[in-house]
């Protein structure tokens, strides 16, 4: 038991430095605006993020449990977001997963402070590996009281086309639908 407080308590902490860091670099100024990077320092896009180190998002349709105004629907193509130019942190859920239920009220947390710069998308993936049916995903979003947009997809290849190997699992992508970390 101690283990696993530990092991929550300690993604937590990777939860906040996470999104922290892409907060920050989603941010008006970024480090390499105001000062002049050494010529040994990687180069980094507008964002901040790596150059070199992105693939474009991949589409799939998903439908909102909640949260469709500000995504333009109940169902919903992601390309449609993507094409807002705002970031995005997707993060992959399940209704019965722990470690999910424990990072869900954090990140609306930080998207109540940052919802201006980035959107969060909550994606319950529990109907897909079992961990969870649409009616239990729907519930704990309303038990937790979570603002942003979550909703679920029945594309059964999403998981694998964003290289997602674990739950929960997060993507950051930039304004320009590239996957800058995941």
């Amino acid at each position: 038991m101690r283990a696993r407080r530990c092991e929550i308590g300690r993604r937590r902490v990777l939860v906040g430095i996470g999104v922290g860091s892409f907060l920050t670099a989603c941010g008006e100024a970024t480090v390499a605006e105001t000062t002049p990077a050494p010529a040994t320092t990687a180069t980094t896009d507008a964002t901040g993020f790596p150059a070199g180190e992105t693939r474009p998002a991949p589409d799939f349709t998903f439908e909102t449990y909640q949260g469709a105004d500000l995504v333009g629907g109940e169902t919903v193509q992601f390309s449609q977001i993507l094409a807002a130019g705002k970031p995005v942190v997707l993060n992959f859920w399940a209704a019965q997963c722990p470690p999910c239920r424990v990072e869900m009220p954090e990140f609306d947390h930080a998207w109540q402070a940052a919802r201006d710069r980035v959107l969060l998308v909550g994606l319950d993936v529990g109907p897909l590996i079992n961990l969870g049916t649409r009616a239990e995903g729907h519930a704990l979003a309303q038990e937790l009281g979570v603002t942003y947009p979550v909703g679920t997809t029945s594309d059964a290849t999403v998981m694998q086309r964003f290289q997602v190997l674990g739950m929960p699992s997060t993507v950051f992508i930039t304004a320009q639908s590239q996957i800058g970390r995941q």
